[in-house]
């Protein structure tokens, strides 16, 4: 009975480090190569406008592109969609379940454990609620 209760909570653990790792990874690798294009692209902007307007000037005009476009992003961020909710999970429920079935079976310090986590499990079901109504 512990031993799926642990093999639960791995495979909770897993999923979620694998939520949050692939799409933080595949993030910061389109991070690096905007950064890379938008320098490029800041670059070319100068080295076009430095022979009509000079180099102080073609400075300032680029600063003020940069501006600009740091404005519309920020704005964009701003008025962002929100995500779509996870899939319904049901892992969490067995897990209420198994602790439910195994507490009267164990000894009083692992039952103090498990009524923790059963707390924490219940919490965690109340706030997935509480979030889809929104």
């Amino acid at each position: 009975m512990v031993n799926e209760i642990v093999a639960i909570a791995q495979q909770q653990a897993q999923a979620a480090i694998r939520r949050a790792a692939v799409p933080a990874a595949l993030g910061v690798v389109a991070l690096v190569l905007f950064l890379f294009a938008l320098f490029a692209l800041f670059a070319a902007l100068f080295f076009f406008e430095m022979p009509i307007y000079g180099p102080l000037a073609a400075a300032l005009i680029v600063a003020a592109v940069a501006f600009v476009l740091a404005l519309l992003a920020a704005l964009l961020m701003r008025i962002g969609r929100r995500p779509k909710p996870p899939p319904a999970d049901t892992t969490l429920p067995q897990l209420v379940s198994l602790l439910a079935q195994s507490a009267p079976s164990l000894a009083p310090r692992q039952a103090a454990w498990a009524a923790v986590l059963l707390a924490l499990a219940l919490g965690l079901m109340a706030r997935r609620s509480s979030a889809e109504k929104k």
